[in-house]
């Protein structure tokens, strides 16, 4: 079952309103506050977003990275989470946040990134979360 966005999109936006304990924006604090997703440690890879045609995912979907295992990623090769608007040929269309950012904003997450490019920037690796 997919997690999908629980408030307005136009209410997302706005400095650090979306804080951990330590008043970090983590990318996966936006993601479970907004959503009914546990903590990463009960996410499950679902649907890689580059096999989906454009329209079959629901705007509003969480999505994140995943390792071999399709585990959310603790090693060093990025990791990252975000709320899907739409993807094309070219990138997947987000909501997402990270710590030095301070505040969501809307990004395109390109595909077809350089070998070495961090998960967290390459879109062939998002995933639906389960």
């Amino acid at each position: 079952m997919p997690y999908l966005l629980g408030i307005a999109e136009k209410d997302v936006f706005g400095k650090a309103k979306f804080v951990n304990a330590k008043g970090n924006t983590e990318c996966v604090e936006f993601v479970v506050q907004t959503t009914s997703a546990p903590s990463t440690i009960g996410w499950n890879r679902g649907d890689k977003i580059s096999d989906l045609p454009p329209g079959k995912l629901a705007r509003g979907t969480a999505i994140a990275t995943f390792d071999a295992n399709g585990r959310y990623p603790t090693d060093t090769l990025g990791k990252h989470a975000a709320i899907y608007l739409s993807h094309d040929a070219h990138g997947i269309r987000v909501l997402d946040q990270w710590r030095a950012q301070g505040e969501v904003r809307e990004r395109v997450i390109h595909f077809n990134k350089p070998k070495g490019t961090s998960r967290s920037n390459d879109a062939s690796t998002f995933y639906v979360i389960k």
